[in-house]
């Protein structure tokens, strides 16, 4: 007999919301609601007025919610019955009617997950003119288990299995916010919860904004791989880079070494200038510069300082890298995340994706203090070349024992008056 009683009201509540007809209202100024609960979750509305004078309302469809979030409502299949208008705008539906009117629409997204059960709310009138009473009636496909509703004066479950509720002298402008909990699993739950649309709102967190931080994460471990592996001893390089016995490496040149080793580039190539026979005992100029001179040291022959020239040549031939590229690219980067945090959290939000690029760049801006100075092909030159065997004791490998920090064979270069000559030549050009 019990599942009987159920089971006939069950097809008494499908039946009585199926009809989705209300009852004319029979006062003036009051309003009559049916609502219906369909299977898919969304929640059939038809609702007749009566007013006395042309009354307006707004059915918004963002409604404030905890933590800085909105809940997004959206209304489909609006039909209007007797004298009235009805339009979207933006976030918001507004609705006039004169007389006797129903309204009929479908709302998605008023089924929320609580944890042990669902919970379907809704805001009703909100007309500007005072009612005198409003009537409604729920029907869902299982039977409410709870029921609120903040302006009503009455709210319960009644013989039939309908939900309904009663409020009497609504004023200007007041709505009925009714609240309906039903079992876990009557319907798929389909709220939409977005950041508010203000400036804390922005930096809600989000899943695309899960996915920038995971994706930072990532990005951090895989700098730190790089960073360690960048800081590893290099490889071995191709041909020409022999230690026993020492042999001069293919391209490589004394002020290379020189530089490398943080010496003084500019005596060794001049070193090197005068055994090739470019420079005299004294400094002067022997030959004018030609193809075989790289572009710092023509710039030893003519009486210059390298500078940045040779960092230059051995940032080209992938032995240094590039001092402050990669940190002016953090730099770089960290500016364009600024901006866009701004531009973000001024718009659509999700400014915290603007947060991870900053930090991003920060990130690389920090770690390019760490890279070493010279590239993995840079520290393997120095290693192959930091303990040979053996020097020739010739003069062709002096400007090389000097760039090495290696006794200078004694050979027929006068190598220490070259040098005092190396020096004048200093003091005339930065006096």
């Amino acid at each position: 007999m019990r599942w009987l009683c159920a089971l006939l009201l069950v097809l008494v509540t499908t039946g009585t919301a199926d009809a989705q007809e209300p009852p004319l209202p029979t006062l003036p100024d009051s309003a009559e609601i049916e609502m219906k609960l369909q299977r898919d979750g969304s929640l059939s509305v038809a609702e007749a007025v009566s007013v006395s004078e042309p009354a307006t309302r707004t059915i918004p469809l963002r409604v404030p919610s905890a933590r800085n979030r909105e809940r997004v409502y959206s209304i489909r299949d609006l039909a209007i019955e007797g004298a009235g208008t009805a339009e979207q705008t933006g976030d918001a539906v507004r609705v006039t009617v004169r007389g006797t009117t129903t309204i009929r629409y479908t709302v998605d997204g008023v089924v929320r997950n609580v944890g042990d059960h669902l919970e379907v709310s809704w805001q009703l009138t909100g007309w500007n003119a005072a009612l005198t009473l409003v009537r409604a009636s729920f029907a869902a496909p299982r039977i409410a288990v709870g029921v609120r509703c903040d302006a009503c004066t009455a709210a319960q479950n009644d013989q039939t299995g309908l939900t309904r509720f009663s409020a009497q002298r609504l004023d200007t402008g007041g709505r009925l916010h009714i609240a309906v909990d039903l079992p876990p699993g009557t319907v798929a739950a389909n709220a939409r919860l977005e950041p508010a649309r203000t400036l804390a709102g922005a930096f809600v967190f989000t899943a695309p904004v899960a996915a920038g931080w995971f994706a930072f994460g990532l990005l951090l471990l895989a700098g730190m791989a790089a960073l360690w592996r960048t800081r590893r001893e290099g490889e071995p390089l191709p041909s020409g880079f022999t230690a026993e016995p020492f042999a001069t490496p293919d391209g490589v040149l004394p002020g290379h070494i020189a530089l490398l080793r943080n010496e003084d580039a500019e005596a060794v190539t001049a070193v090197d200038l005068a055994v090739r026979g470019y420079l005299g005992p004294a400094g002067e100029r022997l030959h004018d510069a030609d193809d075989q001179l790289t572009g710092f040291e023509r710039r030893v022959l003519d009486g210059e300082a390298p500078g940045d020239a040779v960092e230059r040549d051995a940032i080209r031939r992938g032995w240094l890298r590039s001092p402050g590229r990669a940190r002016r690219a953090g730099i770089r980067i960290v500016c364009y995340g600024l901006f866009l945090t701004i531009v973000l959290a001024l718009t659509v939000g999700y400014a915290q994706l603007g947060v991870v690029l900053t930090l991003a760049g920060a990130a690389l801006a920090l770690g390019a203090r760490f890279l070493p100075s010279t590239t993995r092909r840079g520290r393997t030159l120095l290693r192959r070349l930091a303990d040979p065997a053996e020097l020739p004791a010739t003069e062709r490998f002096a400007p090389y024992a000097l760039a090495l920090g290696r006794p200078v064979p004694a050979t027929a270069f006068a190598l220490g008056e070259f040098l005092v000559a190396l020096r004048d030549r200093r003091r005339t050009r930065t006096g």
